[in-house]
């Protein structure tokens, strides 16, 4: 890093992460760093977006951020348009965001990286709809509802095998329905199960992307659509995930990236952002390229091919 990190305000998610002192790991981290803290503490909707614009009201040299990828959403939705960069310090249930830029899921390894090093600085796209933004991703049918099913209960209860026990019980639900997209200005309509919208290539648990060519810093949203469930389909996402190549089998999912893209679907079905459930259908998203900076691991700035 260029610039050393002498003022850092950190916003906290209470209800993110498993029961575990966090304080004591923060403040013996940036103490033994000479950095100088302030903790904010979210409580409802809307407080992240406030504390991010406290943050760059304040002139800090970073704000880092506590939670899942719901509260990152918030932060970086108040840091748009600054050169504030963003420190994230891992504590949802899958933390695809930090996954994809080589966080430490470890909090007590992420205060030390935050702290001693060795940091860069690295450019991010950032979705928006509306005038919320995201870092990850957007799905509507399947994806969502596996996400509605895992709620705050059975996270804090199974962790991240809360979403594999709601992706059984999101299939037996998910129906599949005529979704009507337009990417580029270019109009598709077809049948399928679920559609995501993603900004990252990682599901939250694995540091290998599905697809190698999915990144979060091309200018790009990529559109899957996921057309089937069976046997083949499961056969199909391991080989994809040991290869890593973006899907071939278009009798099981369909493939695009796009800067625009507007996504409808008849009958309506679930929709979710970065782990939030939205409400809202269609949706109109766009990219925003080189949006955010965020503080990653020097030596795992790129993603390993």
């Amino acid at each position: 890093m260029e610039k050393k990190i002498k003022n850092i305000h950190i916003i906290i998610n209470p209800a993110a992460g498993e029961e575990e002192a966090i304080l004591p790991f923060i403040n013996a981290s940036m103490k033994e760093a000479g950095i100088t803290w302030e903790a904010f503490i979210t409580h409802e909707a809307g407080d992240g977006i406030k504390f991010a614009r406290a943050a760059v009201k304040a002139g800090v040299d970073a704000l880092a951020v506590y939670g899942g990828d719901g509260t990152l959403m918030e932060a970086i939705s108040g840091l748009i348009g600054s050169e504030i960069p963003l420190a994230i310090l891992p504590g949802g249930s899958a933390n695809v965001a930090a996954t994809e830029l080589g966080i430490p899921k470890d909090l007590k390894e992420a205060c030390t990286l935050l702290g001693h090093g060795p940091l860069e600085t690295k450019t991010i796209d950032v979705g928006q709809f509306d005038t919320s933004y995201f870092i990850t991703a957007i799905s509507v049918g399947f994806g969502a509802d596996l996400v509605k099913g895992a709620d705050r209960k059975p996270k804090n209860k199974f962790g991240i095998l809360a979403y594999f026990l709601s992706a059984a019980a999101a299939l037996k639900i998910t129906k599949k329905v005529t979704y009507h997209l337009n990417i580029d200005g270019q109009e598709y309509k077809l049948q399928g199960l679920a559609c995501i919208i993603t900004n990252v290539g990682n599901l939250g648990f694995t540091k290998i992307s599905l697809d190698k060519h999915i990144d979060i810093s091309d200018g790009f949203l990529d559109v899957v659509v996921l057309r089937k469930v069976n046997f083949s389909l499961l056969k199909h996402i391991v080989v994809t995930l040991l290869k890593r190549e973006r899907p071939h089998n278009l009798e099981l999912v369909k493939h695009w990236h796009g800067k625009e893209i507007s996504v409808s679907s008849t009958p309506q079905q679930t929709v979710q952002c970065d782990g939030e459930v939205l409400e809202k259908m269609p949706l109109h998203i766009k990219i925003i390229p080189g949006a955010i900076k965020v503080l990653v691991p020097k030596e795992k700035s790129k993603v390993i091919e």
